[in-house]
């Protein structure tokens, strides 16, 4: 078993279709609502999403989470794409949080079995040296 459970754990996602398919549709979608964000708003009065980079910012902290309120859509259509950002982070933000718990489940059980048939190993070593001086005993 491998020493460095990030890494593996972190390999076994790397290796998952469903967790890369996932992933990749968030980052897809992060990226064209942030993208998309930018001209609906910088044309609002006192918008504060002027440029892409302002967008993608906005789109980034609103899918995390985070949500600083440093920026704020003002337009109607602005605030569906935030909610859109928002239903994005929820369901699919939670989805990756998900798998990287599973895989950090997985390597904790693994290890533990590990540990546990090692033991059982040792176990049943001392088990067969006792068999062994019984039988030198009831031999004599």
């Amino acid at each position: 078993m491998n020493n460095n459970p990030i890494r593996t754990v972190a390999t076994k996602l790397s290796h998952s279709g469903r967790f890369r398919k996932i992933l990749f549709i968030l980052v897809v979608a992060v990226v064209i609502l942030g993208l998309l964000i930018a001209p609906i708003e910088s044309r609002a009065v006192g918008a504060k999403i002027q440029t892409e980079g302002d967008g993608l910012w906005f789109a980034v902290t609103t899918v995390t989470g985070v949500g600083y309120g440093d920026m704020v859509p003002v337009t109607v259509m602005g605030r569906i794409m935030a909610v859109l950002l928002q239903v994005f982070g929820v369901v699919l933000f939670g989805a990756v949080m998900a798998f990287v718990s599973v895989e950090l489940l997985r390597y904790q059980e693994d290890f533990n079995m590990k540990r546990l048939l090692e033991r059982m190993d040792e176990q049943n070593w001392k088990l067969e040296e006792m068999k062994k001086h019984l039988d030198f005993l009831v031999k004599k």
